[in-house]
């Protein structure tokens, strides 16, 4: 039996980008073919624990650039049930005014009321993704790491696809802007705290989170350094995110240099030369301000995000599988700027 998974736009340009081809068609790929993985397939197997526990520890790596960066861009979301209640609240109302006068009460008269808050209330399921590598016995010979390094490259796709469709979303509905930084900007940091400026006066609140592209992040360096004064060369010191985050006055900065496969020897870096503006909260709260989420639950049998499988497809052939429970889910698309930087 052969299922069909559909798959975004954004998903499907992610991964065709990367060089990855991908079929539903297990029975007649040749060896090293990454397929969309199958459901009915995965049915009749057992996961494999030592897989599932070496996912979980590859998700959570310190040095795992493209998960974090999957996170920064779209904190996760957490739940024990694939059906997840959205509620949405009306984004004026926590700053709307009253008259002074009104809120003082006259002897033996009531407090003047308000309106009650208004809320709306959705249920979405949360997707089922996953990918398949088939592979032939004899080329796994000699190669006793077989199934992590296949495990670990399944989930750099997954991530990779994940990201580059939160960067989609992002693109699409930013407030866009272009910035040159050269020897004649003479302080790029004023020019991203504007745009910060710009997205509280139409949100309420400062963006909480700043990515930079490393192409971004050289330009800004340069343009300080060329300055060839104690202020600017003091801003050219700013190395780490956390300096970063400090100088532009936000929560979270990240520098990115994670890169996808763009052409034959050629790869290229996620965010570019372009700085984004937005907000990620990493800790849910009642009132989520996040720009986008990432839903998610944990694989079949728990322990992590991540479901590892191996198949027997016969005599030669085996497929292992990688699967999770993943939604981007969009909640507004308020103060999100994306500046080109030349």
């Amino acid at each position: 039996m052969k299922k069909t998974i559909a798959l975004s736009n954004a998903r499907q340009a992610a991964f065709q980008s990367a060089g990855v081809v991908l079929s539903n068609d297990v029975g007649s790929m040749p060896s090293g073919t990454v397929c969309l993985s199958n459901d009915s397939l995965l049915r009749t197997v057992e996961q494999i624990e030592e897989l599932n526990l070496f996912a979980a520890s590859y998700d959570t790596m310190t040095g795992n650039g493209l998960a974090r960066l999957r996170d920064f861009l779209t904190p996760p979301r957490p739940s024990n049930s694939r059906i997840v209640r959205l509620t949405t609240y009306n984004e004026t109302e926590p700053w709307e005014v009253v008259d002074y006068n009104k809120v003082k009460r006259g002897i033996l008269a009531d407090f003047a009321e308000v309106r009650q808050r208004t809320v709306t209330k959705s249920d979405f399921q949360i997707n089922n993704r996953g990918l398949s590598v088939i592979l032939d016995r004899d080329e796994l010979k000699d190669k006793p790491e077989w199934q992590q390094i296949h495990t670990k490259w399944l989930i750099d796709l997954l991530n990779r696809a994940t990201v580059q469709e939160a960067i989609a979303i992002y693109t699409a509905a930013a407030t866009t802007g272009s910035k040159t930084w050269s020897s004649g900007s003479p302080n790029p940091d004023i020019d991203i705290k504007n745009y910060i400026i710009t997205a509280a006066n139409v949100t309420g609140f400062y963006p909480q989170n700043v990515a930079y592209g490393d192409a971004a992040f050289l330009k800004r360096a340069t343009a300080y350094e060329s300055e060839l004064t104690a202020g600017s060369m003091a801003r050219a010191g700013v190395y780490t995110e956390e300096q970063l985050a400090t100088a532009l006055g936000v929560t979270s900065a990240l520098i990115n240099m994670e890169r996808y496969q763009s052409g034959v020897g050629a790869k290229t870096e996620l965010i570019g030369s372009n700085v984004l503006i937005f907000t990620g909260i990493k800790d849910e709260s009642p009132m989520d301000a996040s720009n986008i989420v990432r839903h998610v639950t944990n694989g079949a049998g728990g322990g992590g995000e991540y479901a590892v499988y191996i198949t027997d497809l016969g005599v030669k052939k085996i497929m292992l599988t990688v699967e999770n429970y993943e939604y981007l889910h969009t909640q507004h698309t308020t103060g999100i700027y994306l500046i080109a930087i030349t």
